[in-house]
């Protein structure tokens, strides 16, 4: 049965080419997404492609943001703020590298993307912003996107990938670590100004790449470095990319690498 928001797409697309210099989302396939999260509604952005139709199954690509972009979209995701991301831009300067849904969920305010146990190791800069205590996480709300983007669309459920940057890196690996039933691999840009060594032996069974900044002192490459050789030394095998003379704002130069984009894509989950 086709649902509301493929049939949302089809008139989207049909109206594309009329109407596309008044209307960039409606050319590039992005959409709001509704969902909810224990009864409040939430609204998403994601990106349905050109040529998607529901007899085979796509990858899905879930994008968590970095700080300072907390909110409530109100209905509407599609907003200037979300526009100068730079994945959203790559997506639309090179749609053709996208074969797959990819969604852009919205933290709330007062929480990080997910949950971290009590005093864990993390930077200088971290420490001082949240101190030792968990912080208030937004978990259910990844989970509740993905499920409800599988519920709507035809989701290769085996090749779900979850990245992020900065906030949104330390959150996407953290999740990936708390639920390899859903994730097949996780992107982190950014994203260790805290880790948890434990979730190594998790993230071994997955795909898994970190991008870091050498001189970043928010989400520091000693602290990256030692979650790798974590991940290795339970028979991993993460990749490790560090920017020669970089700071924290490496999420550009990232997304907008092709190899990185295919890679998401190729990755699969991998069998017990």
């Amino acid at each position: 049965m086709r649902s509301k928001y493929t049939a949302l797409l089809l008139l989207v697309l049909m109206g594309a080419s009329a109407h596309a210099a008044d209307d960039e989302s409606a050319s590039t396939g992005f959409v709001n997404f509704a969902f909810t999260v224990e009864g409040a509604e939430r609204t998403a952005a994601l990106y349905v492609p050109p040529d998607y139709d529901d007899s085979k199954s796509w990858p899905l690509i879930v994008f968590l943001h970095g700080g300072g972009g907390n909110g409530d979209n109100n209905g509407n995701a599609l907003t200037e703020r979300f526009n100068r991301q730079p994945l959203v831009q790559h997506v639309r300067k090179h749609p053709d590298r996208f074969p797959a849904l990819v969604a852009f969920p919205r933290c709330p305010e007062g929480k990080i993307w997910s949950p971290m146990p009590a005093d864990p190791v993390q930077s200088s800069w971290r420490l001082e912003r949240h101190g030792r205590d968990p912080v208030p996480d937004a978990e259910d709300h990844i989970t509740s996107l993905i499920d409800a983007v599988i519920a709507e669309f035809a989701v290769d459920t085996d090749r779900v990938v979850i990245t992020g940057s900065s906030m949104g890196g330390e959150g996407s690996i953290r999740y990936a670590a708390l639920h390899p039933e859903r994730v097949a691999a996780v992107a982190a840009v950014s994203g260790s100004a805290t880790i948890v060594l434990e979730d190594a032996p998790v993230l071994a069974r997955m795909g898994v790449w970190l991008f870091q900044g050498e001189t970043d002192h928010i989400s520091t490459a000693p602290l990256a470095k030692r979650m790798v050789a974590a991940i290795q030394g339970n028979s991993g095998n993460p990749r490790y990319t560090e920017y020669a003379g970089v700071g924290h704002a490496i999420a550009r130069r990232t997304y907008e690498d092709p190899e990185v984009i295919a890679w998401m894509l190729d990755q699969k989950r991998r069998p017990k």
